[in-house]
């Protein structure tokens, strides 16, 4: 009976984090250049079969949950008309600094924090945006009112990772690189350009993600009846015993 045990709790685990994982991401249907993360499972294997032969197979019990990454497939764009929105065209990332540390968004609603007399571009949580040398960008002005939107954006620094869906999401919807996503690098023009006055919708499917969730609570109810069978199973036998 341990083995149903250990296959029930793990499986009850392993799904609560997936619908979390979805809860998360439906929350954030509406936040501005999110993207949803994705959740997968790998099986516990962790014994040797058969100790005597060469290859030893393994077997185990249950499942682990594991992230796969983060889905950067590119959300809807929407024309908002202000002068500090933008949004990338392509699979490249604004470099931003949070708390002294460098960290990378696709949230192109952008603000300004004036500071000792100079305005400086931010986004929505108070981090700096970066240019293309990592430094703090000035915001122009044609006048004493008026941004100049195309010199802005021309400032933004636009950085590529060799794989994005490694990247480690951070709270304030911004990622953080890691060794398996690589180091950031400067983007190509070529193929990534930054549009003025629009922003990148979240990247969330509500069919998708629902059709997750309900799978998800599918799984969990039947881990909770594998547990609920091996207790009534053990309280059988135990009661046998007397």
């Amino acid at each position: 009976m341990k083995a149903a045990f250990y296959a029930g709790t793990t499986g009850l685990i392993a799904q609560q984090n997936a619908i979390d994982a979805v809860g998360n991401n439906l929350a954030n249907m509406t936040t501005v250049g999110y993207k949803p993360e994705e959740v997968s499972f790998r099986s516990l294997l962790y014994n040797h079969m058969y100790a005597n032969t060469d290859d030893k197979p393994l077997t185990g019990y249950g499942v682990k949950e594991i992230s796969t990454g983060v889905d950067f497939t590119a959300g809807q764009y929407q024309a908002t008309g202000g002068a500090l929105d933008f949004a990338i065209q392509g699979d490249a990332l604004f470099a931003i600094q949070n708390g002294g540390k460098t960290e990378y968004t696709r949230d192109g609603q952008f603000g300004i924090s004036v500071e000792n007399g100079g305005s400086y571009l931010v986004t929505a949580t108070g981090a700096y945006v970066l240019d293309k040398n990592l430094q703090k960008i000035q915001v122009p002005y044609l006048n004493t009112t008026t941004i100049d939107t195309d010199t802005l954006r021309d400032q933004l620094g636009l950085f590529t990772f060799r794989n994005p869906s490694a990247l480690a999401p951070n709270s304030s919807n911004s990622f953080t690189a890691t060794a398996q996503s690589g180091p950031a690098t400067a983007a190509a023009g070529a193929t990534n350009t930054v549009l003025s006055r629009y922003l990148e919708g979240s990247g969330t499917s509500m069919v998708d993600e629902m059709t997750d969730m309900i799978q998800a609570q599918r799984c969990y109810q039947m881990c909770a009846k594998v547990l609920q069978t091996a207790d009534e199973d053990e309280q059988t036998i135990n009661s046998l015993r007397k």
